[in-house]
């Protein structure tokens, strides 16, 4: 994958922090809402709740770096997941690796690994055969895999 700049970890720490934010707000403005509901009724319904939000943190990730390449906190710091193989976008297997992996990640594991590595792999990012590169400054993709307005500028 020559010419590609692979994402430290302090681009890749201030990505998961935007996206973990987007998540603390979701969270506190409007699914506590629902966890308390559901406690209310009963301790099953409030631990299936938070089971459920848990599962959707994980496929928040998962789902936009297979079908996006990156999540909103990747694209605001200019970076997305490609696969080592060459392929024009991760398989959703690849995607659901490297984010199961994530937890493991988050206990130093993960930030040893970005710096010891050529490529800038976290445990996650090798078992899945995924790097984490700066985007090119020509390709802007916005989420929903449209060219962003500043890619659409420079083409007109």
């Amino acid at each position: 994958m020559a010419g590609l700049e692979y994402a430290g970890f302090r681009r890749r720490a201030l990505a998961s922090l935007l996206d973990n934010a987007v998540w603390i707000v979701f969270f506190f403005w409007i699914y506590a809402n629902v966890v308390a509901v559901a406690f209310d009724a009963s301790d099953t319904a409030g631990v299936v709740s938070v089971i459920v939000f848990f599962s959707l943190w994980f496929n928040y990730f998962a789902f936009c770096e297979w079908r996006w390449g990156q999540t909103i906190g990747k694209n605001a710091t200019g970076l997305e997941v490609r696969s080592l193989d060459g392929a024009e976008r991760l398989t959703y297997g690849q995607a659901s690796i490297r984010n199961l992996l994530r937890l493991i990640d988050f206990f130093l594991v993960g930030e040893l690994m970005i710096i010891s590595s050529a490529r800038k792999q976290r445990l996650g990012d090798r078992a899945a055969k995924t790097v984490v590169v700066r985007r090119s400054s020509t390709k802007r993709v916005a989420p929903g895999g449209a060219p962003s307005h500043e890619a659409q500028e420079r083409t007109t």
